[in-house]
Order: structure tokens, then C-alpha cells, then sequence
């Protein structure tokens, strides 16, 4: 009689590839071979597991030989696994959700929340894969302020490299039916990993040698996560000596807009948003996104403004801007706050330059294309003087309007925060500067017809004079 064969106990690592396995195959992995073929795809992802993450495995595999099988989904997927899944992207929203709230909180209490710059940002991909992989062909990203609107702007068309084998009919609908940008052969296409990474840590690093986080809609944060690792693996394979740590960090711009909305008085509830998916909304109307200058000169040339990445992080800022400034009292800039054609300058009224003592905590400069600063030390900024712009609907378009009976406070026009002339009813400008009134104490001014959403009528007993 032959002797019997001994029954082979789990280890940890066998373990960890039977909770692998189901989740390979998902990915597009086979294994008619069993574990013997599941083996050396598991290996080096074995090996770069922590001492403290082999110990779950290992102290699970002490239970015996016998294996408990687990309940799978149609796709071969552990049903515990997608749970634990869901339960992990629940708190990893939670916890993001708090820190934003913890920021804004603190800016608010810091008087710095007006000045504070944030990072928006968009990329557009080439395809997205069923292995969760998701090739960049375009970003931007915007540096936007309450005060100043936006500051400074980065754009790059991207060089997706080589797709996954099957994917170019996909990638071609993509194409046609977004962005229109090729997916191979794009001329304007930069491969130059490197700089490009490079250009958006400069444009993120602070002065204690950390990164800004960049805020991207929630909806893109999943392919967001995805591309600043893709852009450092790739910086890493051009160089050898590239530092391969992601410095980087993605927040919810939905939230963010939903606090900055809120705190603008956090006793008016009625300032705040119902949801952050209402957020979501307010973007996703793109009321900015057919003015001039949004684009960038291909999406222009191609007649497709509206897919351009930077039409996206333009109206993102646009869209808070007129959906907050208003509330903090802050004047709009044209170009900064609102495109140009809606804030024309023979429409804007300038008050005179009124003395006001500056922030020492924030000062304010002003950052060009050109990466030069520029000192605004010398131009003071009004935010928490009143103004008000009066839209009203033109065509599809949207023009800034005022009327010339209304006068006092509630009458000035939002100007550049420079200064703001006020005109009395007579036309005749005023030689003295209207006194910045205490924000918490003026009235509530109904919501106004024109842009829709942020931008407010004048009072109605002053339009009664």
C-alpha cells in the first residue's frame, strides 16, 4: 500500500494568490493551470509587500490545511473583497472630505480664505482600459484665488506612449466623440515626461518645499490618481535617476466649491449648497464654456472648445467666481474671474483707490504666464468693499449690465479690486470712495436672473428710487 500523500497546509503566500486570482481574472488574467500559473504573476507582487501585510496572510493561513471558499460574484470576484472595496472608498472620501473642510476652515480663521490659492486641474485621456489603466493626451491647470481669480495657467498636450494591445478602435471613438485629439501620431503630442512633470511641481511646490494639492472634479479623481502616477513611472523610465515618489495629492473640487460657497456666511443657509453633487451640476452646465479665450488655439482652430482641458479648469473657476465672489464682497476681474466679453471694461465703474491696510499674513502677488512675479503691494486690493454686478441675459450670451438709478453701495459695478469709481444717477462720477460696510450685517439680496445662478439683481428698494 502506498503511503499517503501529505496534505500541503496553506502558507501566507498561497493564501494571498487565492485572493488574487479572482481578482487577475477580472483584469483579463488566465490561469488554466490553477495556482501553478497564478505563481509567478503573484511573486513579485508578494515581494513588495510589507512584513506587517505578509502577517495578515500568514496569521489567516494558520487557521489548517482546509481552505473556506469564499462567495464569488458572476466574475469570479470574492463578494468580502468588493465590500471591503466599497467600505475603503468610503473612508478614503470621508477622510479627504475632512481635510478640505479642515482647510477652508482654517484659511477662514487665518482671514486667508479670499487669498488662498487652489490648484484646479483636467486631464483628457486617450482610452480607458478594463485594467483600469488611463493614458493622458491633454491637461491643464489653473492657480485661482477668491481676490484674484485666476492667477496663472499650465497646458500640455500629452504623448500617451503605446496602447494596450486592442484598444485603438476605442481609443479612436473616444477621440471623435470628446476631444478629437489622435491618439498616435499628434504632432503637438510632448513625450517629454520629464518636463512635464517637472512644470506641474513647480507650479504646485510651496514655500516649506511641500506641493499644493490639485483639486479635480469627482468624477475624474479615479483617472487623476492614475495619470500622476503614470506621469512619474514614465519620468522615471526617460530617467533613471528621477525620484519615483508621488509628491502629489488629488482633492474633491466639488467639495471644495460646496465649503467656499458655505463659509462665504456661514449664518445664511441659504449660501449653502444643497450637495456636492449639486456642485457637480453648476460645472457640468459649462455656462462659460463657449466665450472667447477659453480654449486653447488647437481645440480653437478645431472648432471643439468645449472638450479642451482648458475650457474645463477655466470654467471651473469661472463658475465659483460667480457663484462666491459675489458673497465675499470681492470685485471680478475680466479674464480672471469671468471672460472678458461678459466683464467689459466700458461697463465696469472704478471707485478711487481707497487706503487699505494690507494683510500681513497673505501678501498678494500677481503670477503671469511668463513665470515672472509681479508686487501688487503698491495696488491695494478691496476685499470686503461692496460690489455688485447686475447681468442680464443676452442671446446665448451673458453681458455685464447696471442700472444708472440705483445709487449707494448695492450701485458699484464689480471692478478689478484696484479700486472701483461709483456713478451717481446723473452720470457724473463720485469723488468720494464708498466706506466698506460690515458683510454680516447687509441684507440679503435676492437671486438675480441673468447668469442664473451666482450673480444677483440689485436690491429692490433701490431699484424702487
Amino acid at each position: 500500500m502506498p503511503p499517503k500523500r501529505k496534505t500541503q497546509k496553506a502558507n501566507g503566500f498561497m493564501m494571498f494568490m487565492i485572493e488574487m486570482r479572482p481578482r487577475l481574472e477580472a483584469d483579463g488574467h488566465n490561469f488554466p493551470g490553477g495556482l501553478m500559473d497564478v505563481h509567478p504573476v503573484c511573486t513579485p507582487l508578494w515581494n513588495n509587500l510589507t512584513t506587517e501585510q505578509k502577517a495578515v496572510y500568514n496569521q489567516r493561513a494558520k487557521g489548517g490545511p482546509l481552505i473556506k471558499e469564499e462567495k464569488l460574484d458572476t466574475r469570479g470576484v470574492p463578494l468580502a473583497w468588493k465590500e471591503r472595496e466599497e467600505q475603503k472608498k468610503i473612508i478614503e472620501k470621508t477622510q479627504i472630505f475632512q481635510k478640505i473642510e479642515d482647510l477652508v476652515s482654517y484659511l477662514h480663521s487665518q482671514e486667508r480664505l479670499e487669498s488662498h490659492y487652489f490648484h484646479l486641474a483636467h486631464f483628457n485621456i486617450a482610452v480607458s482600459t478594463d485594467e483600469g489603466e488611463h493614458p493622458p493626451c491633454e491637461m491643464a491647470i489653473v492657480k485661482f484665488s477668491l481676490l484674484d481669480g485666476i492667477a496663472k495657467s499650465i497646458h500640455e498636450f500629452v504623448n500617451p506612449g503605446k496602447l494596450r494591445l486592442g484598444y485603438a478602435y476605442e481609443a479612436g471613438l473616444l477621440s471623435e466623440k470628446t476631444h478629437k485629439i489622435p491618439a498616435c501620431g499628434f504632432k503637438l503630442a510632448n513625450d517629454n515626461y520629464v518636463a512635464i512633470t517637472n512644470n506641474i511641481k513647480r507650479m504646485l511646490r510651496q514655500e516649506d518645499g511641500g506641493y499644493a494639492p490639485l483639486f479635480f472634479v469627482d468624477e475624474d479623481r479615479v483617472k487623476a490618481i492614475y495619470i500622476l502616477n503614470w506621469l512619474i513611472e514614465k519620468s522615471y523610465e526617460l530617467d533613471n535617476e528621477y525620484d519615483r515618489s508621488n509628491p502629489f495629492s488629488t482633492y474633491s473640487l466639488n467639495k471644495l466649491f460646496f465649503e467656499l460657497r458655505r463659509y462665504a456666511d456661514l449664518n445664511d443657509p441659504r449660501l449653502r449648497l444643497t450637495s456636492t453633487s449639486q456642485a457637480s451640476e453648476y460645472f457640468g452646465n459649462g455656462m462659460f464654456q463657449f466665450s472667447p479665450n477659453m480654449a486653447c488655439q488647437w481645440h480653437e482652430e478645431e472648432d471643439n472648445v468645449t472638450f479642451c482641458s482648458l475650457t474645463k479648469v477655466k470654467n471651473y473657476a469661472y463658475t465659483i467666481s460667480d457663484m462666491c465672489c459675489e458673497h465675499y464682497d470681492l470685485a471680478l476681474l475680466p479674464n480672471r474671474h469671468v471672460p472678458a466679453n461678459i466683464a467689459d471694461e466700458d461697463q465696469y465703474v472704478v471707485l478711487p483707490k481707497v487706503n487699505k491696510t494690507q494683510d500681513k499674513q497673505t501678501p498678494v502677488k500677481k503670477y503671469e504666464d511668463d513665470d515672472d512675479e509681479v508686487s501688487l503691494k503698491t495696488v491695494p486690493r478691496l476685499p470686503n468693499t461692496f460690489s455688485k454686478v447686475v447681468m442680464k441675459s443676452v442671446g446665448s450670451r451673458v453681458a455685464a449690465n447696471f442700472d444708472g438709478k440705483s445709487e449707494g453701495p448695492h450701485s458699484v459695478v464689480s471692478g478689478t479690486g484696484r479700486g472701483i469709481l461709483a456713478r451717481g444717477s446723473s452720470g457724473a462720477f463720485l469723488s468720494e470712495p464708498i466706506t466698506p460696510g460690515p458683510s454680516q450685517e447687509r441684507t440679503p439680496t435676492p437671486t438675480g436672473k441673468g447668469r442664473g445662478r451666482g450673480v444677483m439683481l440689485a436690491m429692490d428698494s433701490d431699484l424702487s428710487d
